[in-house]
């Protein structure tokens, strides 16, 4: 094989490496010489694997128009002489994509991805469920505990009162106002609850603001331990800053007022200071 020419320009193929052809220059020439200097032998060439072979006479050249789409040896074969010559080339003309392996290999890399798609969903789905079945256990339990315990004071005062209102009115009063002490805690806990499940409460900021509210609460201006008890609340800024779980801000929220209930009831304080760092 003398010279290789694809779409006007020459090209010099790596001895035992395949002529690869791009998709848009499929255009081929080849000139190749007589190895029988001496005689004027006719020559042809064949596309294996196709077995046809065609005839080109005495001239020393081919050319293919629109190589097909598909990887071939190009063999050219010297006929009507005792001495058997040929010379190949091999031509890879057919992209990856046309391949017959490619789109089987991509159909099942598609259900693949698509299976993998379809179980995130389901363990995001499942979380989100598992979530929100904790919640509600935790609801249901605050309520049995909290709610109930409440209730049934109440029930049981309410009881007391309607036996005492006429043989000892003062006794009466004493419970109704245990009555009334025990619905504000209703009240109270019934807010803790519908708070530390809101989602427009998950920042810190908001759990702070909650906790200064207690606070103020407890030692405000509307209480009567203000006349005796100063507040000061120090919140450093990377609290605020930072980010909890809706278990984990609950109670943190819980033993906070938790500690400056006790303090506002049994310490006695004239000065009670926060600090949160």
């Amino acid at each position: 094989i003398k010279q290789i020419i694809v779409n006007g320009l020459e090209v010099k193929p790596q001895p035992g490496q395949p002529l690869f052809l791009q998709r848009d220059k499929n255009s081929l020439t080849v000139y190749f010489e007589n190895p029988f200097p001496a005689s004027s032998p006719s020559f042809a060439y064949r596309l294996e694997p196709d077995p046809i072979r065609r005839r080109i006479g005495q001239q020393h050249v081919i050319h293919l128009d629109d190589v097909p789409a598909r990887d071939f040896v190009l063999r050219i074969e010297a006929v009507d002489t005792p001495i058997r010559s040929t010379a190949h080339i091999e031509l890879v003309a057919q992209p990856f994509w046309q391949k017959g392996w490619f789109w089987p290999v991509v159909s099942l890399l598609m259900v693949f991805i698509i299976g993998v798609a379809i179980y995130l969903f389901y363990l995001y789905r499942l979380r989100q469920f598992i979530r929100l079945q904790r919640v509600r256990d935790r609801i249901a339990r605050d309520l049995h505990d909290d709610m109930g315990s409440y209730l049934s004071s109440i029930s049981i005062l309410s009881q007391t009162a309607s036996r005492s209102v006429v043989k000892d009115p003062a006794k009466a009063q004493a419970t109704l106002d245990r009555i009334g002490q025990t619905a504000r805690q209703v009240m109270d806990s019934m807010g803790d609850i519908v708070w530390s499940i809101n989602p427009d409460h998950d920042s810190m900021k908001q759990v702070v603001s909650r906790m200064t509210d207690v606070a103020s609460g407890l030692f405000g201006t509307d209480n009567e331990l203000a006349k005796q008890v100063t507040l000061q609340v120090d919140v450093a800024d990377e609290v605020c800053q930072m980010s909890l779980s809706t278990e984990r801000r609950r109670d943190f929220f819980l033993i906070y007022k938790e500690a400056i209930t006790n303090v506002a009831r049994y310490a006695n304080a004239s000065r009670v200071r926060v600090q949160l760092s």
